[in-house]
């Protein structure tokens, strides 16, 4: 039973694309051919895998294997979730390191940059748009990007004074 659960997930990670959300569908219907879980059980187990934080491909095998076959199934199912990906980084890492010096490559490495600095913008710009501001809240924020800016290595100590100084008073 373990290696069936290995292959199943090997298999729905390997030949899956558009990452965790498009996989769930292919397990449910890979579980349920396969006569391991029935609709109802997985779509319990799914909302379990929702609710933790983390990639939700990872979760919902780590989750359908612990039920099926207890920590051996969670490992199991949780490695063959994370394999494929793992090993297709290394060979995409290995690429690039190869041909770093090639000019089609290094123009298509930038136009990638250039794309997704334009989506973090445009979802920053979305968050920054819907928020309710105040001179407080203004204020507070445009101190801790001054204090970012001049010394970036203070990420953790400013983002948790961010949160206290924030969602302490209900600003």
């Amino acid at each position: 039973m373990l290696h069936k659960l290995f292959f199943l997930f090997l298999k729905v990670s390997t030949l899956t694309l558009g990452g965790g959300y498009a996989m769930v569908p292919v397990m449910k219907w890979e579980l349920e051919r396969a006569k391991l879980l029935e609709e109802e059980e997985f779509l319990k187990i799914l909302s379990v895998a929702q609710a933790i934080p983390g990639p939700i491909a990872f979760n919902t095998a780590v989750l359908v294997g612990k039920r099926l076959k207890g920590v051996a199934g969670a490992v199991i199912s949780g490695l063959a979730v994370v394999l494929p990906p793992f090993f297709a980084i290394v060979l995409v890492a290995e690429f690039i390191n190869t041909f770093r010096e090639s000019v089609a490559l290094r123009g298509f490495l930038n136009g990638v940059y250039a794309a997704v600095v334009g989506l973090v913008a445009s979802v920053l710009y979305q968050f920054v748009k819907s928020q309710k501001w105040s001179l407080r809240k203004t204020i507070i924020l445009a101190t801790a990007a001054a204090v970012l800016f001049i010394k970036s290595s203070l990420v953790v100590p400013v983002v948790i004074l961010l949160l206290v100084l924030l969602y302490s008073k209900g600003v």
